[in-house]
């Protein structure tokens, strides 16, 4: 039995690594593992690249939409429209997402509210603003927009500048999201968590257009996992799907843990390190055993950066080469290796 893991977010956001947790069960499958290095990617690319998507035109926000808890039908095309952070840093603007924001479910019906009555009476292929949480509110469209948008996780921490909308439609987006700031800094919802010292959620940021494929290829009987586009994609290929667990799995099982990626995004470092400690004790360290007792008869990680990606592959057998030289765990979560 098989069992494939994506942990995006495992290779260090950073070349400093003092002060980590031990990591037993990491440490022995990079050591005994065989590992393959390859160009750098992102978590989205590589979920697609297992479900059989093309990695250039990965409708996000709908499979994102069908991952959510309501389960709703998602027909036509949508658009992630993620409510973030935006603010000067000397000479930047930089963007930050609204996890740590604190925004209530009040807070973001009225600010959703605003958005619906500001761009449903003038913009004629917008349907409607849509939250399901703090952090994941989409768009739903009448027709896919002709524009280049950039991944709200390539974008965080970083200047807007550069990772502005373009391609045929820019110009239009671009005043899109001007608009949206301005309204969403006017809101009283703003105006409020301003003068109590939170936080503001001022702005939008649009990215992973596009309409649910027909059907999408199952890469495993059972998928695990904490991320909402991975649910998306596993409901759709007909996989039973499952909350992350240190159960060993009973079928060929596709996991996917993101626990680490928004940290490592943010370069949290303190919070990656906690991700770390959890990760080794909740997810590795089961799968090693399980490996240990040939529960397992192959595992394969990857882990996607900015840099490189990662891939491990380890079978029973390997475990026994007790000959295999230690791997600085440093070099290897760095890509100095």
């Amino acid at each position: 039995m098989h069992a494939r893991v994506l942990l995006p977010g495992l290779l260090s956001p950073t070349r400093k690594l003092a002060d980590r947790p031990a990591l037993p069960a990491l440490e022995t499958l990079l050591r005994q593992g065989r590992l393959d290095w390859h160009a750098g990617s992102s978590h989205e690319k590589v979920l697609a690249e297992c479900f059989g998507l093309p990695a250039d035109d990965i409708p996000v926000a709908a499979l994102r939409r069908l991952g959510e808890r309501d389960e709703a039908a998602v027909d036509g095309c949508w658009l992630c429209a993620d409510p973030v952070t935006l603010r000067f840093n000397r000479e930047h603007l930089l963007l930050d997402d609204a996890d740590d924001s604190g925004l209530s479910a009040t807070e973001a019906a009225a600010l959703l509210e605003a958005l619906n009555n500001h761009f449903l009476a003038i913009e004629k292929d917008f349907v409607r603003f849509e939250a399901r949480s703090a952090r994941r509110w989409y768009l739903r469209l009448k027709s896919r927009p002709q524009v280049d948008l950039a991944p709200l996780g390539a974008v965080l921490g970083r200047p807007v500048e550069g990772f502005l909308p373009s391609g045929e439609e820019a110009a239009r987006w671009r005043r899109l999201i001007n608009e949206a700031q301005v309204l969403m800094h006017n809101h009283p919802v703003n105006q409020a968590r301003e003068a109590a010292g939170k936080p503001l959620v001022n702005s939008l940021w649009f990215w992973g257009s596009g309409t649910l494929p027909e059907t999408l290829h199952a890469p495993a009987p059972v998928l695990r996992t904490d991320d909402r586009l991975a649910l998306g994609c596993g409901r759709l290929a007909g996989m039973r799907c499952e909350g992350l667990s240190s159960r060993t799995p009973s079928r060929a099982t596709l996991i996917v843990d993101t626990r680490l990626l928004r940290p490592a995004l943010r370069v949290d470092v303190h919070g990656w390190h906690d991700g770390l400690r959890k990760l080794d004790a909740k997810c590795l360290q089961p799968l090693l055993a399980a490996l240990k007792k040939r529960q397992l008869s192959s595992l394969h990680i990857t882990a996607a950066g900015d840099r490189a990606t990662l891939d491990l592959t380890i079978r029973p057998l390997d475990l026994l080469k007790i000959w295999r030289r230690p791997r600085p765990l440093e070099h290897i979560l760095t890509h100095e290796a």
